[in-house]
């Protein structure tokens, strides 16, 4: 089994590191048409995602004597630590340099541009310049490092390792479960749906959680009942018990999530995952509702944010939808962005006065101007997502009736209700 097969998923980043690897053994085929080894790799984006998993497979398939410095909060000379690593690794050449978490390094101040040891690492780079040291890193954060050491001449490969796709959480979920007894409830298509994929580490803490809280119940098998639980726990930090809401506020909380998902379902179609009765995290408010696709523009964004108001304003008409203060904060800015930037009110609405093109602050005038095309144009946005639920009223009374019967509605749940009752 090759080092590369336990890196799952991202098969783009593979490609690379298996070129990379290829061109380490097989040198000669390279150079007769003048092509060299790069000057560096650097592997960078968010924690959990595989970076240091990826550097060492090509560390390990490489077979070449590899020095590995990775700063440890409190230990004193690490400057002469750098150096003395590339020396060696000159002297051992062909050989790699292994800088993991290089944004780690220096100090955590914000301005640490010019810090020493950023400034021995990229002395340590020219020094060991045709000496056949090949040099790697891993970091979190990219912008925290100088751009004079991540130029092109020293790292002249940079790849951003993102979080994985609906296809390769997939394959990762495939990998983590191997190894797990699974009940024949559990729905491979639901799991993916309901999961952001925030880390291939979060995706293995909620299986391993999942089978945690079955064995503790003393089950033969972890069922899609422990799944969902390690879900709401791990990736929504949601209470770990069933609402104690009365019947009249529960039903207004499953009939503003279930705006929210129709309305996602109209404009995007199969792109909810989850739809929840519960509180996200430490949120006041309960219920939320998980999208497992994307909206493809803002004004569609605008509508599924505020299809919970309107929602809640076909049945309720003379209460306020206290759930949707966030809500409509978050559409109005939309909107406000898309009259002041994009011109969709009129080109004489857009903000030329900005410190971009040189100008002040627009005037109170143009602030007012715009702020009562925005009011227009979140009107207009509200009647055209009411029209949408109107139009799929038996669609969304179901959404609402089955969410408060079961607390939690999932991808197949949301598919079945559509099926049978939707308009669009």
């Amino acid at each position: 089994m090759s080092e590369f097969d336990k890196i799952i998923g991202y098969k783009a980043i593979k490609d690379e590191l298996i070129q990379l690897n290829d061109m380490i053994h097989n040198r000669d085929i390279y150079n007769r048409l003048g092509a060299r080894l790069p000057k560096g790799l650097l592997l960078y984006g968010e924690p959990g995602l595989g970076k240091t998993l990826m550097a060492k497979a090509l560390i390990k398939e490489s077979g070449l004597k590899t020095f590995t410095l990775r700063r440890v909060i409190g230990k004193e000379s690490f400057v002469d630590e750098i150096t003395a690593t590339f020396e060696k690794a000159k002297a051992s050449a062909p050989s790699i340099v292994f800088l993991d978490d290089l944004d780690k390094f220096a100090n955590e101040d914000m301005d640490h541009r010019d810090a020493e040891e950023y400034v021995s690492v990229q002395a340590g780079i020219d020094e060991v310049k045709g000496c056949d040291v090949f040099v790697i890193a891993t970091a979190n954060e990219i912008w925290k490092l100088p751009q004079s050491l991540t130029r092109i001449g020293r790292f002249d490969r940079k790849y951003e390792i993102d979080i994985p796709s609906r296809e390769d959480a997939a394959e990762i979920i495939k990998y983590y479960i191997a190894d797990k007894k699974l009940s024949d409830d559990v729905n491979m298509e639901d799991l993916t749906n309901m999961i952001s994929y925030s880390s291939c580490a979060g995706l293995e803490t909620i299986l391993n959680e999942a089978a945690a809280r079955a064995a503790y119940r003393r089950r033969e098998s972890t069922g899609m009942e422990d799944i969902i639980e390690a879900v709401l726990k791990v990736e929504y930090e949601s209470p770990d018990n069933k609402s104690d809401m009365d019947s009249e506020k529960k039903e207004k909380i499953a009939l503003h999530e279930a705006g929210h998902a129709v309305v996602s379902e109209a404009i995007v179609p199969g792109s909810v995952g989850l739809v929840c009765l519960r509180a996200q995290g430490k949120a006041v408010t309960k219920g939320f509702t998980r999208r497992c696709k994307n909206i493809p523009d803002d004004y569609s964004h605008a509508q599924v944010i505020l299809a919970g108001k309107a929602a809640h304003e076909l049945y309720y008409l003379d209460d306020v939808d206290r759930g949707s203060f966030s809500d409509i904060r978050l559409a109005a800015n939309i909107l406000y962005t898309n009259v002041t930037k994009i011109g969709c009110d009129g080109i004489g609405l857009i903000n030329m006065m900005n410190k971009h093109n040189g100008g002040d602050e627009p005037s109170e005038s143009f602030k007012a101007k715009a702020e009562s095309a925005t009011q227009g144009y979140m009107e207009r946005c509200l009647r055209e997502t009411k029209n949408i639920l109107l139009k799929n009223k038996k669609f969304l009374e179901a959404v609402r009736d089955e969410l408060m019967e079961k607390e939690i509605l999932l991808y197949s749940d949301v598919q079945r209700l559509k099926k049978k009752f939707a308009e669009f």
